[in-house]
């Protein structure tokens, strides 16, 4: 019988990661395959969490990153106004 279980998940693990494989593809940018294990940063607080995410898919608040939403950021500090933003 625990075999018979064990089976079924491992099935299943497999049929939903291609599922998410097939109807939605990660973005070109994002080089990281999909994983039904979390990550080992998300016992981190959700702050630093969330800036770990960003920065593996390259999407900041930061300049020097690209933007989903600006195709054509300009990445030199908004402070100084001459070196790129890091």
């Amino acid at each position: 019988m625990k075999r018979a279980l064990q089976a079924l998940r491992t099935r299943a693990r497999n049929v939903l990661l291609q599922d998410w494989v097939t109807n939605a593809p990660t973005p070109p940018y994002y080089d990281f395959p999909p994983s039904l294990t979390p990550h080992p940063f998300m016992g981190l607080g959700k702050f630093v969490a969330g800036r770990i995410h960003q920065m593996r898919a390259a999407k900041s608040y930061l300049a020097a990153h690209t933007s989903w939403f600006d195709e054509n950021p300009d990445p030199t500090c908004p402070r100084g106004g001459i070196d790129p933003e890091n």
